[in-house]
């Protein structure tokens, strides 16, 4: 009989363990595009390679969930604030992005795996309930990752084709 109770604990405990795990998972992926669903992202700093540009603050969509929101529902964007969209392998050209549900203007640079600028557009809010009629903007270049900053930011800080951006650091201010 004592076999049994700890055969069934332990099967209980196991149990108990695996549904925590799964509610982890789940809310891991609660990110989703409904308005009433949030995302959490990591934030990090870009910077274009040798120029003295302002850092982008940008929150990193590195999963299924966070890229398909993007920055959907979003009323506005801080100054020099974006979304860096990285993936774990490389995308085909003719694969871009939209702009259902996306309130804002936004300029979208597509980046090869170095971070070099491969393509940009600035796009525009889709104001169609119908995402089908939602224009796609393709790059027709593989790449490895796209950056959405404010529309106008690229062309402000001279951002095209041939640019890398890099991972930086904030830099702190001499005393």
């Amino acid at each position: 009989m004592k076999l049994k109770l700890t055969l069934c604990a332990t099967v209980v405990l196991a149990f108990s363990g695996f549904s925590a795990d799964v509610r982890a998972q789940q809310t891991q992926q609660e990110c989703g595009t409904d308005a009433q669903q949030t995302c959490s992202y990591e934030v990090t700093q870009l910077c274009v390679v040798d120029q003295q540009q302002p850092l982008m603050h940008v929150e990193i969509a590195d999963t299924f969930g966070k890229r398909a929101r993007g920055l959907m529902h979003r009323e506005q964007l801080a100054q020099d604030h974006g979304m860096w969209f990285v993936y774990s392998s490389e995308r085909p050209g003719y694969s871009g992005f939209w702009m259902h549900n996306t309130l804002i203007p936004l300029d979208i640079a597509y980046l090869d795996k170095d971070l070099r600028v491969v393509k940009t557009f600035t796009m525009q809010p889709c104001t169609s309930k119908n995402p089908r009629n939602c224009p796609s903007y393709r790059p027709d270049a593989s790449y490895w990752s796209a950056l959405e900053m404010p529309a106008g930011y690229f062309a402000t800080h001279d951002i095209k084709v041939g640019i890398q951006l890099q991972q930086c650091q904030q830099q702190e201010s001499n005393r």
